[in-house]
């Protein structure tokens, strides 16, 4: 049944809250080193580790990056696949929703979802508004130009709890600096970076990381969303900048915009994005994806922090230097079967590449991962006469998914507090029979793959253990 076991595999058996861990000796080195305290994944920290410090750059981390785990013997059923059949103007969901055995990923019918796609006389509309808000602004910048105004210092390194996790791994990575590391009403979610944004991987010849941060507060009005565009060129000097995401509001005759932020008035999760070219696509939680503009990223001319939006002649973005508008929408199709869209990632080696979503379930391993193609052309989503439809549907298998990512036909996931506080990374597919699994970091997220590099990378959330931190990849 398996042909080849570098890990044992950490075999959970829950019974309402009670948990019962069966490790190998090799699971418990992989998991060496942590405390007992365990993380809600609400975004309460509790007791942090704090083991004596190491030199890093001494450990010699080992080939066995990644492990195969021994599963179960017996697969589960093939789920069914695509009914085309509406009834009372629903999509039939039956094969949408499969179950799975815990940590054996299968496909399922994609058929069932579907979002709504922009027209183009909307995406003119809110093009005449964005260039009215521009001409009330410091300017238009390019992602060039602000690449050349980073303001801000990240420090080398990880910190010394997430080393020693990642300590068979020839990690990389960086941290923010001590006000960002600390700050309690910003939370680091989504990641993506120039390997997804450009074919080539560089832009201007920088290796480029974005990170997304949502502002956890019951203020209002919310601050909404920062992006953090980092140069990690030169891991040892690393700088960045922070800049706002906003809505458009108003009229070209009398423009505005305000803080991204739901419906009810709380800041937009944006717990996964995806840099395509000139777009960024942002997860909507129940709504399906925010694309931003970032052509059209716009110079504040006034730094009130308490401020957002135009006022005579002042321009404010909560202090923030740039702010960039939303562009358009992909609306959840509320015909369509329900799906949450917790985060995003992408396959770009894929033909035609796509964006790959899914959603947390926190003790259920049946949250789903779906793909949506892109037309590489237009950096659009694939349409045809029934909208934006999946190309592939799949049960993950993974219970507390943070991200996932689909690379030369793999699907790589991130998932947090599966060994008490702690993370793991799987990688599966469809058929695979076994998913593979490593230690992953407290507080992981979103995953991005800089593929020039073959690194997947992750943006720990919680304060005081904030690394961006990548590993290699390990191919079957």
């Amino acid at each position: 049944m398996l042909k080849r076991l570098l890990f044992v595999f950490v075999f959970v058996v829950g019974c309402g809250d009670e948990n019962v861990e069966l490790q190998s000796d090799t699971d418990r080195r992989l998991d060496a080193g942590i405390d007992q305290s365990v993380n809600d994944d609400a975004g309460n920290s509790d007791v942090h580790l704090n083991p004596e410090d190491m030199n890093v750059s001494d450990m010699q981390p080992t080939d066995a990056d990644m492990g195969v785990i021994d599963m179960a013997p017996d697969l589960p059923p093939t789920p069914l696949r695509c009914e085309e059949t509406v009834l009372d103007g629903n999509v039939a969901c039956a094969g949408s929703e499969p179950s799975t055995t815990e940590h054996f990923l299968i496909s399922a019918a994609e058929c069932g979802f579907g979002l709504r796609p922009p027209t183009n006389a909307s995406i003119t509309e809110r093009r005449q508004l964005i260039q009215a808000i521009a001409d009330k602004s410091g300017g238009i910048r390019t992602i060039q130009q602000v690449m050349s105004n980073l303001n801000r210092s990240g420090r080398a390194g990880i910190n010394s709890d997430n080393a020693y996790r990642l300590r068979n791994h020839n990690f990389r990575g960086f941290r923010w600096n001590t006000g960002d590391e600390n700050v309690s009403y910003w939370y680091p979610q989504g990641v993506t970076g120039s390997s997804d944004a450009v074919a080539g991987g560089k832009i201007a010849g920088r290796d480029l990381v974005m990170v997304s941060w949502y502002h956890n507060s019951d203020d209002r009005p919310t601050k909404g969303v920062r992006i953090s565009i980092a140069d990690v060129t030169n891991l040892n000097n690393v700088t960045y900048r922070h800049l706002l995401l906003v809505e458009p509001t108003g009229t070209p005759d009398a423009p505005n915009f305000r803080s991204a932020q739901t419906g009810s008035g709380g800041a937009l999760h944006a717990g996964g994005i995806v840099w395509w070219e000139d777009f960024l696509y942002v997860a909507d939680t129940t709504g399906g994806f925010r694309v931003y503009d970032l052509t059209s990223i716009m110079r504040t001319n006034n730094a009130d922090t308490n401020r957002i939006g135009i006022s005579g002649d002042q321009f404010d973005g909560l202090g923030y230097a740039y702010v960039v508008p939303e562009l358009f929408r992909y609306r959840r199709n509320n015909q369509g079967c329900t799906i949450r869209f917790s985060f995003v990632g992408l396959d770009r080696s894929s033909n035609p590449p796509a964006l790959i979503s899914g959603e947390y379930r926190s003790d259920d391993h049946n949250g789903r991962i779906i793909a949506w193609d892109v037309d590489a052309e237009t950096g659009m989503l694939a349409t045809d006469a029934m909208g934006v439809r999946p190309s592939a549907a799949y049960v993950s298998g993974q219970t507390r998914m943070q991200g996932a990512m689909r690379y030369e036909g793999n699907i790589y996931i991130s998932s947090s507090s599966q060994y008490q506080r702690y993370g793991r990374l799987y990688r599966t597919k469809p058929g695979f029979g076994e998913s593979s699994i490593t230690a992953w970091v407290y507080g992981a997220e979103d995953l991005y793959m800089q593929r020039e590099q073959d690194i997947i990378w992750t943006a720990a959330e919680f304060p005081g253990n904030r690394d961006v931190v990548g590993i290699p990849l390990v191919r079957p």
